[in-house]
């Protein structure tokens, strides 16, 4: 599989008006509970262009200082809103559906999320020298690590990350929710054994993908608001 700005760009362009679509699903769902999971591929589709622009800077030779700016803004994504953003609208979601442990594991995960996205982007933009992109077998590795995640394995870290984004998506009742939690612990696989090297970018490009699957939940949920 070869990854390329292209390939971000296009991604970003396919989102850009499937979210727009979803905007107005929501507000007709209930804007207050539907409206982050309707952002979701507006926000992947922003990420995906700054990927884009990142892959222009090193295909023209760009020096890592040019890009530093770039890869921090695609990196906030990665790193800091992810872990926040996917525990925040499944309890959006789930607000009156949920038993009162679920909502106080969905809670636990958020702040937990909110911690884990501090500290490891936070330190980055204190510190820019720690971000230096590269292309390493097709794939942005953007060797982007806090020095205080040195003691720990990157399969851990990276599994932490993963838990706190896919649990809660699997803690809600509503069915074609937790497919999309299955597809991304299906990628989180993948990006894993596959593309190690480079695993924020590509779990990031996949999952971008896979938020497509938003139009396909907030459609299912119409004809049930309607009745």
């Amino acid at each position: 599989m070869c990854f390329s700005a292209t390939a971000s760009f296009v991604t970003a362009a396919a989102l850009t008006p499937l979210g727009l679509t979803c905007v107005p699903l929501a507000r007709r769902l209930g804007a207050q509970r539907w409206m982050p999971l309707a952002l979701t591929p507006l926000l992947f589709a922003a990420q995906q262009a700054l990927e884009g622009v990142v892959w222009l800077g090193l295909g023209r030779g760009a020096s890592v200082a040019e890009l530093r700016p770039v890869a921090l803004a695609y990196l906030a994504f990665a790193f800091a809103l992810w872990p926040i953003w996917m525990p925040w609208c499944a309890l959006r979601l789930g607000s009156g559906r949920l038993a009162r442990w679920q909502q106080r594991l969905m809670r636990g995960l958020w702040g937990l999320g909110a911690l884990l996205g501090a500290g490891l982007w936070l330190p980055l933009l204190l510190q820019p020298g720690l971000v230096n992109p590269i292309v390493r077998h097709g794939s942005i590795d953007y060797r982007a690590q806090p020095i205080w995640a040195g003691p720990f394995s990157h399969t851990a870290l990276s599994l932490l990350y993963a838990l706190i984004v896919v649990v809660p998506l699997f803690l809600h009742p509503c069915r074609r929710l937790r497919w999309l939690g299955a597809g991304l612990t299906l990628a989180f696989a993948l990006a894993q054994l596959a593309y190690v090297h480079a695993f924020s970018s590509v779990w990031c490009y996949f999952s971008a993908v896979l938020s497509a699957l938003v139009l396909w939940i907030l459609r299912a949920e119409e004809p049930q608001q309607a009745g």
